[in-house]
């Protein structure tokens, strides 16, 4: 694929991202507020859709324009996002996007269910990213311990069923891309 391809999907996927941030559910949590958006679906449909590099760099893109100001993440954007226990799961889209990208790179998914087996991978590695920050930020950022019982409860427990959902439905979005694509 030519590279001026390549950079377009990739800013696509960037103005995707950015808009999809704001499409978002607030789950009140204890500590803090979690919120669900159509940034997972962005993020696995990228991984569908750019080779692994473009992934990458598309999320890296996209994190180091929130972290230089821009309110493009959930809650806002600029430095100081570092700071929050929910920075984790920004980082897990960059996981997310890469894992997912590797993946379908590697197996050629050819059925919905090899599909949906992909991106489960970088659902998978989206959550372990988030919860690990979100669990550590706590008594590092906030010199406050949290059980880890409370900390999978506000980062997994809540937002699984819907993530799941987002993630078949960006499955099944990426094989028909697939067609139009190839």
């Amino acid at each position: 694929m030519k590279s001026i391809q390549l950079f377009s999907r990739m800013a696509l996927f960037l103005a995707l991202m950015i808009l999809s941030a704001y499409i978002q559910i607030t789950l009140p949590t204890p500590f803090m507020p979690m919120h669900i958006t159509m940034q997972l679906f962005t993020a696995i449909l990228c991984g569908f859709c750019l080779p692994d590099r473009y992934a990458f760099l598309c999320m890296f893109t996209y994190i180091l324009v929130g972290l230089l100001g821009f309110p493009v993440f959930a809650s806002g954007g600029g430095l100081q996002y570092i700071m929050k226990p929910t920075f984790g799961f920004v980082l897990g889209f960059l996981a997310c996007s890469t894992i997912c990208a590797i993946v379908y790179k590697r197996k050629s998914p050819v059925s919905l269910k090899e599909y949906f087996l992909v991106g489960l991978t970088g659902l998978i590695s989206f959550y372990v990213v988030g919860n690990i920050y979100y669990y550590f930020s706590f008594p590092i950022l906030m010199n406050t311990r949290i059980p880890l019982w409370l900390s999978l409860t506000n980062g997994f427990l809540v937002s699984i069923i819907p993530d799941i959902l987002i993630c078949f439905l960006a499955c099944k979005v990426a094989k028909t891309l697939q067609i139009l694509i190839k």
